[in-house]
């Protein structure tokens, strides 16, 4: 006799045994009333090799084992490959060194369902209890929300409650082949194809799991393996076709989030291959075109690697870096172009936000 379709399909990817994979699972079921299945992926690793560290929770039958041995160190594919075998009405991803906060589950489908939600982005904490802030939402907000005027991407990670008709009708899964930011595209996909994107801060939480030995975000890599997901992006075309106002949104996040960090932590020019080099001039090209007007919320700190971006300068890149590193208070706050400082976006904007109630 087969088992009922659940409500929820959730997907946990695993490529170490090692990982509290029995923690991620038990999150998800106990105490929790909503029908739900837990799809457990095992990543170039037997099945078996599971059962271990699953311990009791393998014996439930709400939890389902199946393998992928793509041969690419990437959580794409597991994902992918649990999220094509979903059947329920709502779907979501989960790290095996992250579990779900007690409730979870069922107080976020039952906001789904009350308010008919596309996506569902998660709360999320840290183990240590400390809490995410973003997005920043417009005061009192928590439905309907808008990509722009509610800083949605800021939150790209697409961890929360996805309804599975939306995720078929955006069309865009995790990015397969990439050695990070896999799950940049259909982050942001999911906050700007039009759906019913909510954030209730006041629901449990997903928790971000930071006891396990290493983690594969923390890899070294080159600055183009970095961009590598940035330049998938730009390859695809959809984001040039949103409203100018999402457009901008999404551009000053991805120089602020994405490109700054990763150009600060290679301070040095032997840090700086030629194909790095182009790589940062191709990306810096592709977000002026996505959004000129952009780099003027940025801060006049920020701005001096932007400047520099496009041009494959290495020693301009590493003096604007220096540069940056002795940047004062006030040119980090305040805008490269002054009548932004107080724009949605600005630094300056977003640290009074950050003041503000959640």
């Amino acid at each position: 006799m087969s088992s009922p379709v659940p409500l929820v399909d959730l997907v946990v990817a695993v490529h170490d045994p090692r990982r509290r994979v029995d923690r991620a699972v038990s999150s998800a079921l106990d105490g929790t009333t909503t029908p739900v299945r837990v799809t457990v992926v095992a990543h170039g690793i037997r099945a078996e090799t599971l059962d271990g560290p699953l311990g009791r929770v393998r014996l439930d039958h709400r939890v389902r084992v199946i393998e992928l041995d793509d041969g690419i160190r990437s959580p794409a594919g597991p994902f992918n490959c649990g999220l094509a075998q979903a059947e329920a009405d709502f779907v979501a991803i989960m790290g095996s060194d992250d579990y779900l906060a007690p409730g979870a589950l069922d107080a976020w489908v039952s906001h789904a369902t009350t308010h008919s939600t596309d996506y569902l982005i998660a709360p999320l904490e840290d183990q240590s209890g400390a809490v995410w802030r973003d997005p920043l939402t417009r005061p009192g907000r928590t439905g309907q929300l808008d990509p722009a005027k509610d800083r949605l991407d800021y939150r790209a990670a697409p961890l929360g409650l996805v309804r599975r008709s939306y995720l078929d009708e955006v069309g865009i899964w995790l990015t397969e082949g990439l050695a990070t930011g896999e799950d940049i595209e259909l982050g942001l996909a999911l906050l700007h194809h039009g759906g019913r994107v909510d954030h209730a801060p006041s629901l449990p939480s997903y928790v971000i799991g930071q006891d396990a030995e290493a983690r594969i975000t923390f890899a070294t890599r080159t600055f183009t393996e970095e961009m590598q997901a940035l330049d998938h992006l730009g390859s695809t075309g959809w984001p040039l076709e949103l409203p100018s106002a999402h457009r901008r949104a999404m551009a000053i996040k991805l120089w602020r989030l994405n490109v700054l960090p990763a150009v600060l932590l290679r301070p040095d020019g032997d840090d700086w291959s030629e194909e790095d080099l182009a790589s940062l001039a191709r990306v810096a090209w592709w977000l002026r075109r996505l959004s000129a007007s952009a780099e003027r919320s940025l801060s006049r700190a920020e701005h001096k690697i932007v400047a520099v971006a496009g041009s494959a300068d290495r020693d301009a890149l590493v003096g604007a870096m220096t540069a940056v590193r002795a940047a004062t208070p006030v040119d980090r706050a305040l805008a490269a172009d002054l009548r932004y400082t107080f724009a949605r976006d600005a630094l300056l904007r977003r640290a009074l936000r950050l003041r503000g109630p959640r």
